[in-house]
This record gives structure tokens, sequence and C-alpha cells, in this order.
């Protein structure tokens, strides 16, 4: 039964950590950047679409 309390115990201080370390990196402002890199796509293309020089073939 000893094992059973610190296995919850441990658990419980691994989870605190983990949340401590995620609201520190969210307040720092690691994680800003997701949004930006989600738009990207939807952003213009500043070269503007490149030009092709295809040749016809002749048979």
């Amino acid at each position: 039964m000893d094992v059973l309390m610190i296995t919850v115990f441990v658990s419980l201080l691994l989870v605190i950590g983990g949340l401590v370390l995620f609201f520190v990196r969210q307040r720092a402002g690691d994680f800003d950047h997701g949004d930006r890199l989600s738009l990207l796509p939807l952003a213009d293309d500043p070269a503007g679409p490149p030009e092709q020089d295809v040749q016809p073939q002749e048979p």
C-alpha cells in the first residue's frame, strides 16, 4: 500500500511540474509563432508564380 501512495505522489508531482513548465513557457511567448506559421500558406507569394519554359514536343 505504501508503494501506491508513493506512486500517486510522484505522479502528481510530475503533472504539476509539467503544468508549471508549460505555463512558464506560454508566458515567455514560445508558442506565439504557431499562429504565424499556420497562416503562412495563405499569404501571397511576393515573387509571383514561377515562369515555366515549356517547349512543344514534336512527334
